[in-house]
């Protein structure tokens, strides 16, 4: 079932139900009023014939003759009829007009006990409410209001409030779907063209925005998306790209070393020494695949964000190159040390920073990891880095004019540039004022 479908039977139920629930109040209120306009009727009519009865000079024989008491007492209206039951039996009222039933809880009536009786009777196939009330003498008031207009009025709100209901239902449908076809239209481009780049393969559709509601923001983020996915695959092709310029060299290196052995003429001296160059080679091939495997692996997906002291792990960095290396590693520190970051990221960017700092020392001096203000700097007192290449030594495989002729992939930097990418850090590189050069990221700084 589509959106648009979904959306009119949304639309269409609840204004069932709405249109259902205020004809079943108003045929409810409209009954009750009309029932009690009739009660009220008879309740005041009964009360004006009891006011005439209580009168000092009254005489019930008066109210035969022509005069206004007969007239007060016996009204005219053509749906409402007036008995009155004298206490020795006689009944009272007009000629023309049908008798009212006398039953047994109306002959109940007394004085000093029960006065009001409410009922219903059918006359000539009408039904009339009728209202019986005993006077102080005994008499018997019984008035009667023909109520087939409320029989009428009921009949005609079951037959029409549906039909009202029906005819508002169908509108809210027809403009649900009106409204959910213009809404869903977009949404139904935005799905054809999703479907479309991933049976082609196409990045370089983009799908046309008009307006500002949320369909168009939805637009516009599945173009920031494709947009994003775009500069992954460009980066992707790039990347393979330089890996299989950067594998060739040690590759093709091999190949000469071991044909080389394959000659049968070679001293020992010369073996053992083509040995040395192809395990170095070797060492290189997996230094490059296990940077290329850092770069490639989505560190987001796969770690979380821990909160980590920039000072403990960079002791335990300082502390493991020193000793590989033999170079003396310091770890400077102030306060601000507490960041967020992935440990295994985070660890494996500040050793590339080091590693790189003792790899272009001079002599073996020593390097300086300073750690503060939510910052991590690592200072050499190397060969430095010139102005030319500093916009360039965190690309990936670019390798300095100075340091070409040294061992390395030129992928260490391109790791911490992409750690601090992932941690919307900052990755910079100065001069230092001692000779040398300072690398180093910065990290937010928290809201206070």
């Amino acid at each position: 079932m589509n959106l648009r479908t979904r959306f009119v039977l949304i639309s269409g139920g609840l204004m069932f139900v709405l249109a259902t629930g205020m004809s079943i109040g108003a045929y409810r209120i409209a009954s009750n009023q009309l029932q009690h306009q009739v009660e009220t009727s008879l309740d005041q009519r009964a009360s004006r014939i009891l006011q005439i009865m209580s009168r000092p000079d009254f005489n019930w024989n008066d109210s035969f003759g022509p005069g206004p008491v007969n007239q007060a007492i016996m009204q005219t209206e053509v749906d409402a009829i007036t008995q009155i039951v004298l206490p020795n039996g006689q009944v009272l009222g007009r000629r023309e007009y049908p008798q009212l039933p006398i039953d047994q809880k109306d002959h109940g009536l007394s004085v000093n006990g029960k006065r009001i009786h409410r009922s219903a009777t059918v006359i000539d196939h009408h039904t009339f409410r009728t209202l019986t009330v005993i006077a102080d003498d005994g008499s018997l008031i019984q008035v009667a209001k023909d109520t087939q207009i409320i029989v009428n009025a009921r009949n005609g709100m079951r037959m029409w409030f549906p039909i009202y209901a029906a005819i508002a239902v169908l509108i809210s449908a027809l403009f649900g779907w009106l409204f959910a076809s213009r809404v869903s239209r977009p949404i139904e481009d935005l799905a054809l063209t999703a479907e479309s780049i991933a049976a082609t393969q196409d990045l370089d559709r983009t799908i046309t925005v008009s307006g500002r509601d949320e369909v168009a923001q939805l637009a516009t983020s599945f173009n920031t998306m494709l947009e994003a996915l775009r500069g992954s695959v460009a980066r992707q092709r790039q990347l393979v790209q330089d890996a299989s310029h950067e594998l060739r060299t040690p590759l093709t290196s091999l190949r000469a070393n071991t044909e080389l052995l394959e000659r049968g003429t070679l001293s020992d001296a010369d073996r053992t020494s083509i040995l040395a160059d192809m395990r170095a080679e070797v060492d290189e091939l997996a230094d490059l695949s296990a940077e290329l495997s850092a770069l490639a692996t989505d560190h987001r997906a796969t770690e979380e964000l821990e909160s980590i002291d920039l000072v403990d792990m960079a002791n335990d960095i300082a502390q493991r190159a020193s000793r590989r290396s033999g170079v003396t590693v310091s770890v400077h520190s102030t306060g601000g040390t507490i960041i967020n970051a992935r440990p295994h990221q985070l660890e494996r960017a500040l050793s590339n920073l080091v590693d790189n700092a003792i790899k272009f020392t001079n002599g073996g001096s020593e390097v300086e990891v300073h750690v503060g203000s939510y910052r991590v700097e690592v200072r050499d007192k190397g060969i430095g880095i010139s102005d030319e290449d500093k916009p360039h030594v965190f690309d990936r495989f670019y390798r300095a004019t100075a340091t070409r002729s040294m061992p390395g992939s030129g992928l260490g930097l391109a790791i911490v540039s992409q750690f601090a990418a992932d941690h919307s850090a900052n990755a910079y590189v100065l001069d230092n004022a001692g000779g040398g050069a300072i690398v180093g990221l910065q990290f937010p700084i928290p809201s206070v």
